[in-house]
């Protein structure tokens, strides 16, 4: 039996590759730190190492980039590879909100929603962020915005915006907008339905 890594490449051509980010990572280049941090993290072409992740993450971070902002706050709030930690959680996604970052904004508008990692419910927040990160073309944001809009629970019931953002998620690939969009269009008059659409041709929803 072999005491090989499976998930190790002997790869000469991947070898070099990782060499090659290494030394852009110690250069400082943000991007290869984030690549090798998510390399280190999945066991992919290095041996899995949650420690090196981190530290790659966080070198990453500091230089403002998204995406090892947005990982770095997932890992403390679940506990991967680290203690798991909500207010970590909770000021790496509202930094990276509040940098304009669409990832970040969806999360920090669920966090004041469902009043998730130690931040009180606050619907208002919630509502902001979901807006920002509409938007800014995040499917998620527009379903969770024309879903709200739609129960008309903590805001007005509205239809015809609820109808507005449900068609922006679809065109932006929305898992169940399709299903949404057809229950919502069986309690809405013609009239209205043709508004939304005419909203739609024009712009983004009011």
């Amino acid at each position: 039996m072999s005491d090989s890594n499976p998930g190790i490449s002997l790869n000469p051509d991947n070898m070099v590759a990782v060499a090659e980010l290494r030394k852009l990572a110690e250069q400082g280049n943000a991007e290869a730190q984030f690549r090798l941090g998510s390399m280190y993290g999945n066991g992919d072409e290095v041996p899995l190492d949650h420690g090196k992740a981190l530290e790659y993450f966080m070198s990453a971070a500091k230089q403002g980039h998204e995406n090892a902002v947005i990982t770095l706050a997932w890992m403390y709030a679940t506990g991967t590879g680290v203690e798991t930690s909500d207010e970590k959680a909770r000021d790496l996604y509202l930094m990276a909100a509040n940098h304009g970052s669409v990832k970040g904004q969806y999360m920090a508008a669920s966090m004041y929603r469902f009043g998730q990692h130690g931040v009180q419910r606050d619907i208002a927040k919630a509502l902001d962020y979901y807006q920002r990160a509409a938007n800014g073309g995040s499917a998620q944001a527009q379903m969770a915005l024309g879903r709200m809009l739609i129960e008309g629970k903590h805001v007005e019931k509205d239809n015809v915006v609820a109808l507005q953002w449900l068609f922006l998620a679809q065109a932006n690939g929305a898992k169940r907008a399709d299903e949404v969009i057809k229950e919502v269009l069986k309690t809405m008059p013609p009239e209205d339905v043709e508004k939304a659409r005419a909203v739609m041709t024009s712009g983004k929803p009011e």
